[in-house]
């Protein structure tokens, strides 16, 4: 297993663009924060000796390296980025043996799936060459961590691509955003104020028009029934996600695919400059 540093900078803890983050019991963390990197990638086989069924599994994950014993803001926030964009079942567990078991659990959902199926099938007689595409799985996880608006929050995103036989692959991403000073999960409820929420909409919704038109090499899409014409927005409003990034330069709102889109239509990823969106933060 591979792993790479990357010493940051010292962290500006204070309140910054006019955030609140009250009812927050203070941990202790050093003025400085190191971002390891853990990565592990491993093939398995269904047959001794042969290169195809395989499960392709390569994971890089991001963290911080606690700077002393009493660092228990870096312990907290890893522990929340296992539990929120992996699974409960995660968070105790140190990054080595985070990274450790993940793959495993890979592994053990691949041997599930598809080993009685593909020793019935050999069994059978089928030959090498008619093995089905979808004998063959992979999984991809990365992840990134960098400081956000101000250093004051730090901010997480988790990608996690899956082909587990299917007409296609799917990937699905979590974006977390973490007070630097206490470690807790910036909630959205906690960020943008209740009485902005139809103007934080109009301002996605802006943004959506643009990308839209972006992607579809068009500028004839204007309205909500323009995106609707292509499929999107056709069983939803557009809404404030759980899924941001409060950025250096904006705040970004992501939609997985499916959520307010199609498959076809991809994932979404929509920025707003402080500058629009500033004064309907808490």
């Amino acid at each position: 297993m591979k792993s790479t540093n990357i010493l940051f900078p010292s962290l500006v803890l204070g309140i910054a663009g006019g955030f609140v983050f009250s009812g927050c019991v203070e941990q202790k963390q050093s003025p400085t924060a190191e971002i390891d990197t853990l990565k592990k990638d491993t093939t398995v086989y269904l047959q001794a000796g042969k290169e195809t069924p395989s499960c392709k599994i390569s994971i890089s994950y991001a963290y911080l390296k606690p700077a002393s014993d009493k660092d228990s803001v870096s312990l907290l926030i890893n522990s929340e980025i296992q539990k929120e964009a992996f699974g409960q079942q995660y968070a105790a567990l140190s990054p080595e043996a985070f990274v450790t078991t993940l793959t495993n659990d890979f592994i053990q959902n691949y041997h599930t799936d598809v080993k009685d199926l593909f020793e019935a099938d050999m069994h059978n007689g089928m030959k090498a060459e008619d093995v089905p595409a979808w004998y063959n799985y992979e999984y991809q996880i990365s992840t990134t961590l960098e400081a956000g608006l101000d250093s004051s929050v730090w901010n997480y995103s988790a990608v996690n691509f899956q082909y587990t036989g299917g007409a296609h692959p799917n990937t699905y991403a979590k974006y977390l955003n973490f007070d630097a000073k206490t470690g807790k999960v910036l909630t959205a409820d906690e960020v943008f104020s209740k009485e902005g929420h139809a103007k934080i909409c109009s301002l996605i919704l802006k943004e959506l028009i643009k990308e839209t038109n972006k992607k579809m090499e068009t500028d004839t899409i204007t309205s909500v029934e323009g995106l609707q014409s292509v499929g999107i927005l056709l069983d939803t409003d557009i809404y404030i996600p759980e899924n941001f990034l409060l950025g250096k330069d904006g705040v970004t709102f992501y939609y997985n695919r499916y959520e307010i889109a199609p498959y076809s239509a991809g994932d979404f990823s929509l920025t707003v400059p402080y500058d629009e969106i500033s004064a309907y933060l808490k």
